[in-house]
């Protein structure tokens, strides 16, 4: 594909960009406890602009002395924090792209996890996501001090060196907050009508002015929509743009959602309150409206973006989970000016350089996995599940240097660890071979993205396969590796990457030849005649070959002893999936105990204290070794799939130590675990080698 359109030079107010491509915010949790740039900030976001992005946006960054959204939010809110932020610009700008900085007050989330303050917010309306947090109405003079303290911190800013603002007025802080129905319930002249609620925003954006000029671009975040009744609506983001505009603001970055987008809905339909149809929640609940994860469709909202471009004359910003193409396409169709990449500029932050030099198919996919966010949510620095290098950039420990001694290697399986862990050392120089004992490189990887809401990692897969193709890596298919080898070929180094297998546990039946083997369904392979399945297992597994089935027409059950389906899962992405599964007509039976396995039914038995679906503040870890006293309850169908795990599946590494000879397992082959373990240590072994 061409891509014209994502390569034209642009501008944003008095800012001349390089090409349409722009990085948006997201948070890294790569700086101090108390805000400060670190060195690996830095590395990251230069990393992105040497990649040829035209823009790159940080993280949101804390406007206010004390109020902190998580320890280790970025803030410039005093000058003690300018010579690191200075630091960051010139890194931007050194890769040739131009930096923006976000600026965000973080409202209800500013709570007492930094500090002993409450949250501020316009009427004292918290989230479902911090129940009981420290809640305080903001006082006209609290609401002043905070206006200025914007105007200061966009000072700040430009005397650092950064070329735009933006001011985050979406997804749920102290901007949106106020522009919002839903939270802002005020009865003065900061709440009630629209343009009330757009006082606070209007006033940010004349101290930003005062204290920078008005030549000094402004971006304004905004939710074109943001599924909740009282909330902002298309017509009313439209408005709000124009009011902006007005205002003196650049552009429009037009997102989509707030915390509590359709919450009460999921909830409701997961208790079997509510019937799913017609309430969109696979398209994304709360914070997956704006992060979709891989269930959920792409570019949600493209059609915000382009009616708010209707109605405004400066650039608008489009974004949420656009690919490449979809980002050509919609640039093509005069939709919007600019497209933000995300996740994408995480997966692979040279895709700007590859989209100018038309090598679509050199882009490494971003999997929408969201396991990025999930490090985050265990305060964890960034990682990525394609991207080994993330958090590491520049270090040590991502450098692929040229091998001092060319070595000979044999990568034994060629899933996500084995090709990342070829590939990784023949750019170091090493003769590599990869053994493949099927007709197709891949693994497991086969079956991951067969399902079609698995798309993202089919691409990944092509991209993998394309890479392992066009190297010099020498790829043996239908060869299994066997100890005989030894003798006929000298290696160097032996990587095992062998992968893990289904698991089938000592429950009475699950072996008999007709439980189908889940992978083999992913495969097609099952009876075609059947009109029921009925699923054990609802780790991830179980829940995509249920969703796989029921997507093709079928009937399907799924139980287990969990007490929630996929908890394996980041719950910003398990919403979606949960959604999913209900808009499929899946019928899930949770915290049975399965006794046992015929060819059309499971027997199980039910703990009698099961409790409704549980709100997130509710959840609880599993006990499997609870006492289930209930009733013996049986599932019947026309045919039982056992989906109860995966085992490391690794016959060779012992012999091969036992041989004398140097050898490092990766990837499953060590245990079952993510995509993301197995392409880390892939890297890591290739890096070694």
């Amino acid at each position: 594909m061409r891509y014209e359109n994502l390569v034209k030079p642009g501008r944003i107010g008095t800012m001349r960009l390089r090409n349409r491509m722009i990085m948006p915010p997201m948070e890294t949790w790569m700086a101090t406890r108390d805000g400060m740039v670190t060195d690996k900030v830095v590395n990251y976001y230069g990393r992105r602009a040497e990649g040829g992005v035209a823009l790159v946006t940080t993280e949101m960054i804390n406007t206010t002395p004390g109020t902190m959204a998580f320890p280790g939010e970025l803030t410039l809110a005093e000058d003690s924090y300018m010579p690191g932020m200075s630091r960051l610009a010139r890194t931007i700008h050194a890769g040739g792209a131009r930096a923006s900085l976000q600026l965000c007050h973080a409202g209800v989330f500013a709570h007492n996890i930094t500090s002993d303050l409450p949250a501020f917010t316009p009427s004292g309306i918290g989230t479902f996501q911090l129940p009981g947090a420290k809640l305080k109405v903001m006082t006209k003079a609290e609401i002043a001090q905070v206006v200025e303290d914007y105007g200061l911190a966009a000072a700040r800013a430009k005397t650092c060196g950064f070329d735009a603002v933006e001011i985050h007025g979406a997804h749920g802080y102290l901007v949106n907050e106020f522009l919002s129905g839903y939270y802002n319930k005020r009865t003065d002249e900061y709440g009630g009508s629209l343009e009330n609620r757009a006082r606070f925003a209007l006033e940010i954006i004349a101290s930003i002015q005062k204290h920078c000029g008005r030549k000094f671009p402004i971006i304004f975040r905004l939710p074109g929509e943001e599924y909740l009744a009282t909330g902002i609506t298309l017509e009313v983001a439209k408005q709000y743009s124009q009011l902006f505009e007005k205002a003196g603001v650049a552009a429009v970055h037009v997102t989509i959602g707030t915390l509590e987008s359709k919450y009460d809905d999921y909830m409701d339909v997961m208790r079997d309150k509510k019937k799913p149809e017609g309430n969109f929640l696979s398209k994304g609940v709360s914070s997956s409206v704006w992060i979709p994860p891989c269930y959920s469709p792409r570019g949600s909202a493209l059609p915000m973006a382009a009616a708010i471009k209707k109605v405004v004359k400066i650039p608008v910003i489009a974004v949420n989970s656009i690919s490449p193409e979809m980002g050509e396409k919609t640039l093509a169709a005069g939709n919007a000016d600019f497209v933000a990449l995300g996740r994408q500029s995480i997966a692979d932050p040279d895709y700007p350089k590859k989209v100018m030099e038309g090598r679509g198919e050199d882009i490494r996919r971003c999997l929408r996995c969201n396991e990025c966010q999930g490090s985050g949510m265990e305060w964890q620095s960034i990682q990525c599940s394609v991207n080994p290098e993330v958090s590491m950039e520049y270090s040590n420990f991502a450098d692929v240097k040229p091998a001092e001694t060319k070595r000979r290697i044999a990568v034994i399986g060629s899933g996500p660890a084995g090709m990342e862990a070829a590939l990784t050392a023949s750019k170091r120089g090493h003769e590599v071979v990869l053994f493949e004992k099927s007709n197709r490189l891949g693994g497991l990887l086969h079956f991951v993205g067969k399902p079609d809401f698995k798309a993202d990692y089919r691409a990944y897969t092509q991209y993998m396969i394309h890479m392992v193709e066009k190297s010099r890596i020498d790829v043996r298919l239908n060869t299994e590796f066997n100890m005989e080898m030894l003798q006929d070929q000298h290696f160097d180094k032996y990587i095992v990457a062998t992968g893990s297998e289904h698991f089938v546990p000592n429950i009475p039946g699950a072996h008999e030849s007709h439980i189908l083997n889940p992978m083999d369904v992913l495969d097609d392979e099952y009876p075609q005649d059947a009109h029921s399945f009925v699923v054990a297992g609802a780790g991830l597994v179980g829940c995509e070959v249920s969703m796989y089935l029921a997507e093709k027409g079928y009937q399907v059950t799924m139980t287990d002893i969990l007490p929630e389906a996929g908890m394996a899962v980041m719950y910003y992405a398990r919403w979606a999936l949960d959604a999913k599964m209900k808009e499929d007509g899946i019928k899930i039976e949770l915290r049975n105990k399965i006794l046992s396995m015929d060819d059309d039914k499971i027997t199980c038995l039910a703990d009698k204290n099961r409790k409704p679906y549980a709100a997130l503040s509710e959840k609880l870890p599993p006990d499997p070794t609870a006492d289930f006293d209930g009733k013996q309850v049986e599932y019947k169908a026309d045919a039982v799939i056992c989906a109860l795990g995966m085992r490391s599946n690794d016959p060779l590494s012992e012999q091969l130590i036992n041989a004398g000879v140097a050898v490092e397992v990766i990837g499953d082959a060590v245990k079952p675990r993510k995509i993301m373990n197995a392409v880390q240590e892939g890297f890591q072994a290739g890096r070694r080698a």
